[in-house]
């Protein structure tokens, strides 16, 4: 088997709540995620199909992201898909960075191999340690009895973890996580996600406040340059403190778990470089006890890649962000659904989902 093509389409998810925004969103919000399916079209008719698309906060552009894809296009005709050291090596020698387009790239070859095996997945990855995992929603910036209330729709959907969004205001914050739990009762599971919003001491005097509403853990509260706030904010607090922003290469995961740096990660592997790179992040933070989980913003696909990553990954220790492209219009993937809260990880070939339209 050998790669003929890799064929470049844009894609536009328009969001169903266009005021949707973080602590690091534009003022307004983010009204909609804009990027790239990569189809890895073979010689024997079979399609890998990857995708991936811009994030402003984390200095990715659409531009680059098309940039990258393009640069790497022709070095992957004639390719074996099997043989990804090589591959890798070959986009590393034209154009060293642009972890989203790898990422593309890397899970497209993943679903190839995976249907020319005509396996799952997470097959390729080590097996499925879980075939059910629990899904843990945002809930975005908004006035608290809004947030609230969009809390218990989300519980109402059969979710059992939420995550609230903060943006380094005390007293604001501690009004939307008070109002959150009042409305969901005792039985859900509450993180929190700074977005880096906060400084040191006042993340520690909030999240020790906050903590009367049993939040479970508390997602980069720092600027992701300050290891050592963040350091100092774990030592300081009951919850767990995850890194995120600042966990966006094996570089910084290893500095962070050498270090003892946060109690954990949520890895990215849409930023990270893909299901490779991902494979090597977890047995670092294996070997350094580090909890971890996984995150994906965007289409389908990336979701059903995390959701085979995780599947195969036993260190996976918690509820992960894997349902967020329900929130999503226009996606150009089908084949992957929320559950009462829960994904089911599916045994048909590759990633078990489809491109709309071809």
């Amino acid at each position: 088997m050998k790669i003929e093509q890799l064929e470049i389409i844009p894609a536009v998810m328009i969001r169903e709540d266009p005021t949707w925004r973080h602590a690091l969103s534009k003022p307004g919000g983010e009204s909609d995620v804009q990027g790239f399916v990569v189809k890895l079209i073979a010689d024997d008719g079979l399609v890998g199909l990857g995708y991936n698309h811009a994030s402003a906060h984390y200095g990715v552009s659409l531009g680059a992201l098309k940039g990258g894809l393009e640069a790497y296009a022709p070095l992957l005709e004639g390719q074996d898909p099997f043989n990804t050291e090589r591959i890798f090596g070959l986009l590393n020698s034209v154009l060293a960075g642009n972890n989203e387009a790898k990422a593309a790239i890397d899970i497209a070859l993943h679903d190839l191999q995976a249907k020319a095996l005509g396996v799952p997945l997470y097959a390729l990855l080590g097996g499925p340690v879980r075939k059910e995992i629990p899904v843990i929603r945002i809930l975005a910036l908004k006035a608290p009895e809004e947030m609230a209330a969009n809390a218990l729709k989300l519980v109402g959907q059969g979710y059992r973890y939420l995550k609230v969004k903060l943006d380094g205001n005390p007293g604001l914050d501690l009004d939307r996580v008070r109002e959150v739990r009042k409305a969901v009762g005792d039985d859900i599971h509450l993180t929190v996600d700074a977005n880096q919003s906060y400084f040191p001491k006042t993340a520690i005097d909030t999240l020790k406040r906050m903590q009367k509403y049993r939040i479970d853990l508390c997602e980069q509260p720092v600027r992701a340059d300050d290891r050592k706030g963040l350091s100092a904010v774990a030592r300081a607090v009951d919850c767990m403190v995850e890194a995120h922003e600042c966990a966006s290469t094996l570089e910084d995961i290893f500095e962070l778990v050498n270090g003892h740096v946060a109690d954990g990660i949520n890895l990215s592997i849409q930023h990270l470089g893909g299901l490779q790179e991902a494979k090597t992040a977890a047995a670092i933070c294996r070997l350094g006890n580090f909890s971890l989980r996984v995150q994906a913003t965007g289409s389908r696909l990336l979701a059903a890649a995390c959701m085979h990553f995780v599947a195969a990954t036993a260190n996976v220790s918690y509820a992960c962000e894997l349902g967020e492209f329900s929130r999503l219009l226009e996606d150009p993937f089908d084949g992957l659904e929320v559950e009462n809260g829960v994904l089911r990880v599916p045994s048909s070939p590759g990633l078990g989902v489809s491109l709309r339209n071809g």
